[in-house]
């Protein structure tokens, strides 16, 4: 169970040894906040056992005001410009937008005045361009990229720029353009052209790669990248990274039809998002797994990480990712021959991807719509889907769809 108790107060923890001797945070932590030793979470043996909700609560919110009025006093201000963008990353992995989005608005407050420190303009620009893209609010995240891009070109601030064209690719790629997502990523990584003390950005680059490579069926190359990333983010202890990569290494066992494979790095993933507090990890490999278990007609196990998922999702917000749990469900709903249950979550989730414009997600939809309604007898809506989605396969080059499509639809 991801708590907001032990893992937090850890984290919150960490970040501040960055900024203080242990012996100032000991010391903060002890008068104005429970210390984190003696919160005591419970542990679920599996996450298909688990009963409770997931926990969540204000608790961290309080403990970064908290930490906020600690050291604003006692930091200069650089390093407490750091320390805010250091907590507002911490804020987003663990979904607390509206926390994320208050410090690195702080950020920008403070820094009106001082030219000298722009750069830390920049990083707050592009981390909110990446909140709104988590909540698939894409005008205002390009919006927020493009002012990031702007002064990091001024800069020049290749990393910066790296990074900005990551995320672009990030954006593009959730929304079902491929061809661009993929053109994002290889210029990010073309900005790095030295890559020398830029590894962790050159890993996320080539997990971006690695995905949407997955997505075209170079399943060679996406785990040759997938690989390279995950061992620099092993050298490093990097909890989260190592979820995310985990994670993508499931989709991709998934899609070589190696279910056992898939649901190992989907634990993994699991196990690895819950130690890190990455909220929306740990939803996605949920769905993972739902979707395997839908795929190997365990439809109770299915339902059950699909119901945990969208607890998950729903605390983040995250739109797109609901979606996709309405289509699982109605895949099960389908297989299980409640058929107007099935056509209520599929259409659900066919409305919501076109409404965040997810071209990828809709033409999945459009092809389970088309499956469900040719299983009802209804030829002419039937026809109608498989080809809305042969259209979007056949543009992203994905063979293995389009075959699939062409032998259910029987078309040329």
């Amino acid at each position: 169970m991801i708590t907001t108790g032990e893992n937090i107060d850890k984290q919150l923890f960490k970040i501040l040894q960055k900024y203080f001797n242990n012996k100032s945070v000991a010391k903060f932590f002890k008068k104005s906040i429970t210390p984190a030793s003696s919160v005591k979470a419970k542990s679920a043996k599996s996450i298909l056992k688990e009963k409770k909700d997931i926990a969540y609560s204000v608790k961290t919110n309080v403990q970064t005001d908290l930490i906020i009025t600690f050291a604003e006093g006692k930091l200069p201000l650089e390093k407490f410009v750091k320390l805010l963008l250091h907590l507002g990353d911490h804020a987003i992995s663990t979904g607390e937008f509206s926390t994320a989005v208050y410090l690195y608005e702080k950020v920008l407050s403070k820094l009106r005045t001082h030219k000298d420190l722009e750069v830390y303009v920049a990083d707050s620009y592009r981390s909110l361009g990446e909140i709104f893209s988590r909540q698939a609010v894409w005008e205002i995240s390009f919006s927020y990229i493009r002012r990031a891009i702007e002064i990091y070109a001024r800069l020049g601030n290749r990393a910066g720029l790296a990074d900005c064209e990551n995320l672009l690719g990030t954006i593009y790629g959730d929304l079902g353009n491929i061809k661009e997502a993929q053109a994002h990523f290889e210029k990010a990584f073309s900005l790095l052209s030295s890559r020398t003390g830029n590894s962790l950005l050159v890993s996320k680059i080539k997990t971006n790669l690695g995905i949407v490579n997955n997505i075209s069926g170079n399943y060679e190359t996406a785990l040759k990248h997938y690989k390279s990333a995950l061992t620099y983010f092993e050298s490093i202890k990097d909890t989260k990274r190592m979820a995310e990569v985990r994670h993508n290494l499931g989709m991709l066992y998934s899609k070589l039809h190696k279910y056992e494979r898939a649901h190992k790095e989907f634990n993994r993933s699991i196990s690895l998002s819950k130690k890190s507090v990455d909220l929306q990890t740990h939803g996605l490999s949920l769905i993972g797994k739902a979707s395997l278990y839908a795929i190997q007609k365990e439809f109770s196990l299915s339902d059950d990480c699909a119901r945990k998922a969208l607890e998950v999702c729903h605390e983040i917000k995250d739109m797109l990712s609901i979606a996709e749990v309405y289509k699982i469900q109605g895949i099960i709903q389908r297989e299980l021959c409640n058929y107007d249950n099935a056509a209520t979550y599929l259409l659900t989730s066919l409305r919501i991807n076109k409404e965040l414009k997810s071209q990828l997600n809709k033409a999945e939809v459009e092809l389970e719509l088309g499956v469900l309604f040719k299983e009802i007898g209804k030829e002419v809506e039937s026809k109608d889907y498989y080809r809305r989605a042969l259209r979007y396969f056949k543009r992203i080059g994905d063979k293995e769809e389009v075959d699939k499509i062409k032998k259910l639809y029987q078309t040329t």
